[in-house]
């Protein structure tokens, strides 16, 4: 088996990064990812034979890389797409784990090392051969990676052999005859262009993702998997056709979650496992579609960053990424500003496609992410952190961006998806950002002598951010985001919030006044709220809100310093004083004026 050397060339880097990328250059990618998986599965079987030969014995570790040695002579394309499998990365990084935080001999660790009797016996299957080797019995059902469990239950780790045309199960218990497993697949094919994924519940080394994995997928299940991926493939095959070629070269496995306790779909990569993507089964064709195109983006990213360094290897402060409710590290940060320069571009082009009673969604998802993503572009070229190559990557991808925010968008969608922004950063500050104390104490003893604020609507004092669990979306921000994207799912559960009603979100009254388009009622009832509980960041961006389509002086800057008017009420509060939020607002802008006098 031959590592060959990879790389690639600035070309590639800008296809890459402006999303021209094409065949050719995805092709690069994976196969510098089987190459990887290769070193990965030789330094799994170096590591063991050295630091734990008993073990490595008693799987038959040799004996399945001679399997494996044996396809590639007899079937090379079947060794090749075994070697490119995302449960083959994964499972050698596991492996590769478990072995450095131990020095001992364990039985978990034989069952991690049997598993390699499970690829080399499904590589044996494809390239019909006939074998014996060692595999491993998850939970005490026995299973070969990507074709899910035998039809036999036995502790431990059993033998598979294939001889005479016969498959057996070899147990201490006996003999079982076997039929050849199949996998769970879902294909589909449009305008010439087909994709066949796996569908894997069962292999371990994928159950690696922060979301719950479903147990299995029954017949009904698989049925609407398929459905669901036949118009997803539709959307991409016909309107975006380079990220759909993209993905049929490169998909190989969806891994099916639990959808989140709101119903919303969720998804995720791995670096460890390229070709595979984690997600719940979305709600319609077109969420499947940005799902696929969002993740697609991961993976790539994931290959590039094994290539070249994009961001230098020293730690840096977590910031704000308009897709997370909590501080990211830049290497997070150049991820999500990757996935949704993806998204961007698919709502970009998909918009023009859409029916009517669909346009809406379109327009705003472009308005807010363009925006967004440009953002996140722009502190990472901020950061100072970027290579040479980062330097390049990210400054392609600023260029379309930029230049995307002259493309023009309905007045409607524009507010909407701003709105949806504005709530979620607007949040975020208030819940994160932390303002310099000893500069708050100044603002303090000048608003106690009634003299002008020594800051104003052009300067700020300095500030941290503070770190943070993911909490998720505030409900707010939820329904804001369905405002545009399902009008309908939005009327009915704001219909179902308000006093004596059982609404599922808890939405306070003046969200629910927000929410109705009530901004008075809205705006009095936040500073109410704020008079309660000073402390409530939701309170605080929900004012900012509610406020944010006034130009007076108080408006504007609370808009865009929530986290220091925040600040500065609680510091005047804690002196025994109240003072109102607006007005705090209102004294911070006038206070260049004030100095200057008339």
């Amino acid at each position: 088996m031959k590592i060959a050397m990879h790389g690639l060339s600035g070309a590639d880097l800008l296809r890459l990064a402006g999303g021209t990328n094409t065949s050719a250059t995805v092709r690069r990618l994976c196969d510098a990812e089987r190459s990887k998986h290769i070193l990965l599965l030789h330094t799994v079987i170096a590591e063991a034979a050295l630091r734990f030969p008993e073990a490595c014995a008693a799987v038959e570790l040799a004996d399945s890389w001679k399997l494996l040695t044996r396809v590639q002579r007899h079937a090379p394309h079947v060794a090749a797409d075994v070697l490119q499998m995302p449960q083959l990365g994964s499972w050698a990084t596991d492996c590769l784990l478990r072995m450095g935080r131990t020095d001992s001999d364990s039985a978990e660790l034989r069952a991690d090392l049997a598993q390699a009797g499970g690829f080399a016996a499904v590589a044996g299957l494809r390239a019909g051969l006939e074998f014996d080797v060692p595999i491993a019995s998850p939970a005490g059902r026995p299973a070969l990676p990507g074709l899910g469990p035998l039809s036999a239950r036995a502790p431990g780790i059993v033998r598979l052999v294939r001889s005479g045309g016969r498959l057996e199960l070899v147990t201490a218990d006996g003999v079982v005859p076997l039929h050849e497993p199949r996998p769970l697949v879902v294909a589909v094919d449009h305008a010439g262009l087909s994709l066949d994924v796996v569908i894997d519940c069962t292999t371990p080394s994928l159950d690696r993702y922060r979301h719950r994995r479903l147990a299995a997928v029954g017949p009904s299940d698989l049925r609407r998997w398929s459905e669901r991926m036949a118009g997803a493939w539709r959307i991409l095959a016909v309107h975006h056709r380079a990220e759909a070629e993209g993905i049929s070269l490169s998909l190989r496995s969806v891994v099916p979650l639990r959808t989140d306790r709101a119903g919303s779909t969720v998804a995720a990569t791995s670096p460890s496992a390229f070709g595979a993507i984690a997600t719940s089964l979305p709600s319609d064709d077109l969420v499947l579609a940005e799902t696929l195109v969002h993740e697609f983006q991961h993976m790539k990213l994931c290959s590039v960053l094994d290539l070249l360094p994009l961001i230098d290897s020293v730690p840096g402060p977590l910031g704000y990424a308009p897709w997370r409710d909590d501080p990211r590290p830049l290497k997070a940060l150049l991820h999500g500003a990757y996935a949704y320069l993806g998204v961007t571009r698919f709502w970009r082009t998909q918009r023009r496609h859409l029916p009517a009673e669909q346009a809406l969604r379109g327009h705003a998802e472009f308005a807010r992410r363009r925006g967004e993503t440009l953002l996140a572009v722009e502190s990472l070229v901020a950061s100072g952190r970027l290579t040479a190559e980062g330097g390049r990557f990210v400054g392609e991808a600023r260029r379309q961006l930029r230049a995307w925010q002259h493309d023009p968008v309905p007045e409607e969608a524009l507010r909407l998806g701003l709105s949806a922004s504005f709530e979620h950063r607007t949040t975020w500050e208030a819940r994160h950002v932390v303002v310099d104390p000893e500069a708050v104490r100044g603002l303090v003893a000048h608003w106690t002598a009634r003299g002008p604020a020594p800051v104003d609507d052009r300067t700020e004092p300095p500030y941290q951010v503070r770190s943070g669990a993911r909490r998720g979306p505030h409900p707010r921000e939820t329904l804001l985001t369905l405002r545009y994207a399902e009008p309908r799912r939005f009327r009915a559960l704001l219909d179902a919030e308000g006093p004596g009603r059982e609404g599922a979100l808890g939405l306070s009254g003046a969200d629910t006044a927000l929410l109705r388009g009530d901004l008075s009622t809205a705006e009095a009832g936040y500073r109410d709220e704020i008079g309660r509980r000073p402390a409530a960041p939701e309170a605080w961006s929900g004012l900012a809100l509610a406020v944010r389509g006034r130009s007076d002086p108080a408006a504007s800057l609370l808009r865009r310093r929530v986290p220091l008017v925040a600040a500065l009420h609680a510091a005047i509060r804690a002196t025994g004083e109240c003072a109102d939020p607006l007005e705090l607002a209102g004294w911070l802008a006038r206070g260049a004026t004030d100095r200057r006098g008339p």
